[in-house]
Order: structure tokens, then sequence, then C-alpha cells
């Protein structure tokens, strides 16, 4: 009985998620129902909860500030003209096969390394909807790029689970790299598809824009481990999905780079740059606090925009309002899902899901990545599944002969990919994917729809781990 009911906050978010209510009101919903049902059904008391809520105070004010500064410079972008100009460069092989796989498995993966929140989506969706696919297109290509999550913002979620199972943070961001293979392969061949689609292409084509997609998705996936052995793991997805980026502009620009964007990517330099700067920076200052500020993508966004207004020169009318209604409707509805998911935490839902799991004994090892998946759902971040499920999955893991390093691995990978049907992630492309401006002559951008395919692509994902669990990692030696 205690099952079904820890089940009752998650199945309300995703019932009203169906429907035609404000974006806060899933998040608010699933809140009250999980500490009604932690409070009164699971034992759970009161100082729990705050007190899971309250250690992740800091965390909270932090996403909703780098949700802030990337709204406002994707706006001043779009206003100033910039993105166009930038767009039209990147996009001069139009909708293509090339253009989707640059962006799923190169600009938005890079962007998501560096900066990490929800802020490759802002960034990402903009562009891809450049390259001249429908906005429901742009949305789901967009999404895949979130493959590379075990890496966002330089990896804190992969260095927490490194922490929680006793491994090195280097081992095990290349045990994830490993385990994260299928993901990555997976979000190839699905960008592929939808570009296939969008081009209208059938037969013998499509089998070879699948095989291009897999192949882009496995070079992702290369590189990225390869990154992890030489660089450490903290740079290994930027380094990767860089590397990425640039394969694949050669190849939609023809191998001509030329004409350059001109100044309007320096804004988005300022952003990228400007973190990277800020990690190295804050690693060696003492102030706690202080080093959170230099280490904030916030800070470098809200640098981008002065810069992008600085080159623009020119009165931008509105654009204050834009962007706060904007944040109102995307970082206000992620910021109390991550609420939702510590509530979850601290109610003894999460460990009452996982537990009753993992009294399924040998069947469990199918059901570790479904875990982890759950976990990012509900938390919509690689360290928040890796804190809520990480120990459970260790703990069980070794009981079933799996070493701690696999378990954490595939908790990690999966984790983070399960973000990419969590209410946060799929109300941000939702959010960013309709309009007024953004009518076009695909389907229309519902909630629903984007959660028919992400579901279906975790569902493969989670299928292939599920078998690597139970017949590849029992017994497995670590790295």
């Amino acid at each position: 009985m205690s099952v079904v009911l820890a089940a009752v906050p998650i199945l309300v978010v995703i019932g009203l998620l169906l429907t035609r209510v404000p974006a806060w009101v899933p998040p608010v919903a699933g809140v009250l129902a999980a500490t009604l049902i932690g409070l009164w059904a699971l034992d759970a008391h009161a100082a729990e909860l705050t007190e899971a809520v309250g250690d992740s105070a800091a965390t909270l004010v932090k996403v909703l500030a780098i949700i802030a500064g990337g709204v406002t410079l994707a706006r001043v972008m779009d206003r100033t003209g910039a993105q166009k100009q930038l767009a039209d460069w990147l996009a001069a092989g139009g909708a293509s096969l090339s253009s989707a796989l640059m962006m799923a498995n190169g600009v938005v993966p890079f962007m998501e390394s560096v900066t990490g929140f929800g802020v490759s989506l802002i960034i990402g969706l903009p562009l891809t909807l450049a390259f001249g696919f429908t906005a429901y297109r742009a949305a789901l290509i967009t999404l895949m790029g979130i493959v590379i999550g075990p890496w966002g913002s330089m990896g804190p979620g992969t260095l927490l689970g490194a922490e929680l199972a006793g491994e090195t943070f280097m081992d095990l961001g290349v045990a994830t790299a490993i385990v994260n293979f299928p993901a990555v392969m997976i979000s190839g061949v699905v960008t592929a598809f939808i570009a296939a689609r969008s081009a209208k292409v059938r037969g013998l084509m499509l089998v070879g824009y699948l095989c291009v997609g897999a192949v882009s998705g496995l070079l992702l996936g290369a590189l990225v481990l390869g990154s992890n052995l030489l660089l450490g793991t903290p740079v290994a997805g930027a380094v990767g999905a860089a590397i990425m980026s640039v394969a694949w502009l050669l190849v939609v620009r023809k191998g001509n780079l030329r004409p350059g964007p001109g100044g309007s990517i320096i804004p988005y330099a300022v952003l990228v740059f400007g973190t990277i700067a800020g990690q190295l920076v804050s690693s060696v200052v003492p102030i706690g606090w202080l080093a959170e500020v230099i280490a904030s993508p916030a800070v470098y966004a809200f640098a981008g925009v002065g810069v992008a207004l600085a080159q623009y020169r020119q009165p931008t009318p509105g654009l204050a309002h834009d962007a706060f209604r904007l944040w109102l409707n995307t970082g206000v509805p992620t910021a109390l899902y991550i609420l939702f998911g510590l509530v979850m935490q601290g109610g003894h839902i999460a460990e009452t899901l996982a537990q009753s799991l993992a009294n399924l004994e040998d069947g469990y090892l199918f059901l570790m990545p479904v875990i982890g998946a759950l976990g990012g759902y509900m938390t919509a971040s690689g360290t928040g599944t890796n804190a809520m499920f990480g120990p459970t999955q260790v703990a069980v893991g070794s009981q079933l002969d799996i070493h701690p390093q696999w378990s954490m691995a595939l908790n990690n990978a999966a984790g983070c990919w399960g973000t990419i049907a969590s209410p946060a992630r799929i109300e941000l492309a939702y959010q960013l994917s309709t309009g007024p401006s953004l009518h076009d002559d695909g389907p229309r951008v519902t909630r629903g729809r984007l959660l028919a395919v992400t579901v279906p692509v975790l569902v493969a994902s989670a299928i292939s781990w599920g078998l690597m669990a139970y017949f590849v990692f029992p017994g497995l030696d670590p790295l």
C-alpha cells in the first residue's frame, strides 16, 4: 500500500502536465501531495522535509538566477538581431541532417556542459528553429542534446556520485562515459529520424540517415570518453561536444567558415569562456559564497547581455518585460519542480519506491536504469538523482555482485538522460517553442507530444542499460 501511495505525487504531476493548467500548478500540486503522503503515510517528519528543502535553498536561487540570465541573453540576442546573424551563419545548409546533428550532438551538448540548468535549451532551441525546422522538431532536437548531462555544468552531479560511491572523480567519469554509449547513439538516431521526417526521406535513404545518426552519437561518446581519459572529467563533455560542433559545422558550411558570424558570437563567447574561467577561479577562492557567485553562469550570461546591448547601441523598449515574463514561465516552474524532487526525498517517497523495487532480487538489475531515470524525472538534475537514489543503487548492486563504480555510473547516466522527460525540462521546451511568432505547418507543440517522443526514447535506453546491468555488470571489475 505504501508503494501505491508513494507513486501518487508522480501520477498527479503527470496527469496535470497533460492538461492546460498554468505551468506552476503541476509542481505545486505535486509538492502538496508529496508532503501530505510523506507525513501521513510514510512516517516522515516535518524536520526532514524542511532540512531537505533548506539544504538546497541556495541551489534553487542559483537555478533561478541562471535561467534569468539565459532567457535575458536570448531575448536580447533576438531583439538586437544578433541571434539572426549568428543563426544565418550556422544555418547555411538549412534544415538538414547535418544541421540537426550539429545541434543535438554538438552545440547543445557543448552549452549544457558549460552552463547546465536548461540554458542549453534556452539558447539552443532558437538557433535550431533558425535552420528551418518546425517548432516541434526543433524542441525535440534540442532535448536530444541533453544526452551530455553527466558532464553538465562541469560535472557536479558526477562528482557527488563519485563521493557517494567511494570512487575518484576521474574513474566515475570514465565509467559513466562507457555506460552512456547507448544514450548517445539513441540520441543521434532519433535526431536523424526527426531530420528525415523534415526532409520527407524514406526507404534506403532513411536507413542511411539513421546510420549517420548512430555514428554521430558514437563519435560524441568516444570523444567524451577520450577527453575524460586525457583531460579529466570536468571538461570532458565540453571538449568532446566542441569537436563535434566544429566537425558538423564544417559539413554544414561545406568546409568554408568564412565569412564568419562577426560580433554576433561575442555575447555567447562571453557566457562560455566566462563560465569556464569562473569555474577555474572559483576552485581557489576560499570564501564559499563568493566562489559560488564567481562560478555561476548567471554572472556571465548577464555580462553577455551587457556586451550585446553595447554592440546594439539603440533603445530596446519592452525588453525587460519580455525577459521577465519568459523567466516567470520557465524559471519559476523549473525551481518548483526541483522543490518537488526535494520533498519527494525528504518525505521518504523516493526511498520507498526504490526499496520496493529492490525486493525483486535479480530482477532489480533490469530496473536499475528505471530508478535512475525516475530520479532524473523528479529532480531534473544529475546531482539530485545521485543524491536521491545513488546510495540505494550502490547498496543493492553490491548485494547482486555489481561493483559500486558501475552501479553509480549507471544511475548517473540514466538519471541525467531521464531529465529529458522531466516536467521541468518539458515545460521549458514547451514555453520556448510556443507563441504567436512560432506558428508553422508542423504539429502543434504540446507537453504531451514532447513526452510522446522523450518517454519512448528513455524506454529504449533503459532496455539497453537493463541488459548491460543483467548480463555485463555482475562480477565486472572496476576500472
